[in-house]
């Protein structure tokens, strides 16, 4: 026979589970959104037994980590915390741990300049965070947040995993989307500019190294960019007026100079 709560758990489970398979059901099919990093986030918020809240940090290279996603605004608080002062869940999991959880950060000495202030300031008591697998350059944790004590157990903490894998390829999608319309851009730039240098050598009988000087003086002096400066080239076959000096006479010479 079964202990109770044995079977208990096991009804616990199979509802997870089923709400689980829903919540994924949803975010396929779901023609008018789809699978995107903010749905992720909040379809894990939802599904993790005990979560209140959830959110993506990303640190990018050198810079300071960032919250791009939240279900609220106690995650945003609470991460600032974190970023703040070097520490906490969410910065272990950026670039230590696979897994981070805390019961209860009003009596944790995992990170004493964080957790005292974070009870404090935002009411958070615990705190779950997964390390997603980015690039080399780009790292994520996925948080989930609550304002009571000891709020993840094992089963939680397996669904918060699952969720972990799914905002992983998402925020992965995105990043090589973003990645992509910034290499078009910039093979468009250098085709504009590109055309405007051989427009300048053809006009001026200049040398492309003259011509590259030209749109960046231009650039330079009409505080535009370098590729808009082509672009107009490109398409009208001249450069803009430059600004005249604010000391300048009539004929374009300083006031005050000689000769």
């Amino acid at each position: 026979m079964e202990h109770p709560s044995s079977i208990h758990g096991d009804e616990q489970f199979t509802a997870v589970l089923a709400q689980l398979n829903d919540l994924v059901r949803t975010m396929h099919d779901d023609e008018n959104d789809g699978i995107t990093v903010p749905r992720v986030v909040q379809f894990a918020a939802a599904a993790v037994p005990g979560a209140e809240h959830a959110a993506i940090s990303l640190n990018s290279g050198s810079k300071q980590p960032e919250t791009v996603v939240a279900t609220g605004a106690l995650p945003r608080d609470v991460d600032e915390i974190q970023y703040a002062t070097g520490e906490g869940p969410c910065m272990q999991a950026l670039v230590q741990s696979d897994l981070v959880w805390a019961d209860d950060l009003s009596t944790d000495d995992q990170w004493p300049r964080f957790a005292p202030r974070a009870v404090e300031a935002t009411g958070v008591r615990s705190m779950a965070s997964f390390r997603l697998y980015l690039t080399s350059e780009q790292r994520g944790a996925l948080n989930f947040y609550a304002t009571r004590p000891h709020a993840f157990d094992r089963l939680a903490l397996g669904i918060g995993a699952i969720f972990a894998s799914y905002a992983s390829l998402t925020l992965l999608n995105d990043l090589h989307r973003d990645k992509i319309m910034n290499l078009e851009r910039a093979l468009e730039s250098s085709r504009e500019i590109g055309t405007a240098i051989g427009i300048l050598m053809a006009r001026e009988l200049c040398t492309a190294d003259q011509a590259f000087d030209v749109l960046r003086t231009a650039s330079q002096h009409t505080h535009r960019k370098l590729r808009d400066i082509a672009a107009q080239v490109k398409e009208t076959g001249m450069l803009p007026d430059l600004p005249r000096h604010p000391a300048a006479g009539s004929d374009g010479t300083p006031s005050g100079s000689t000769g």
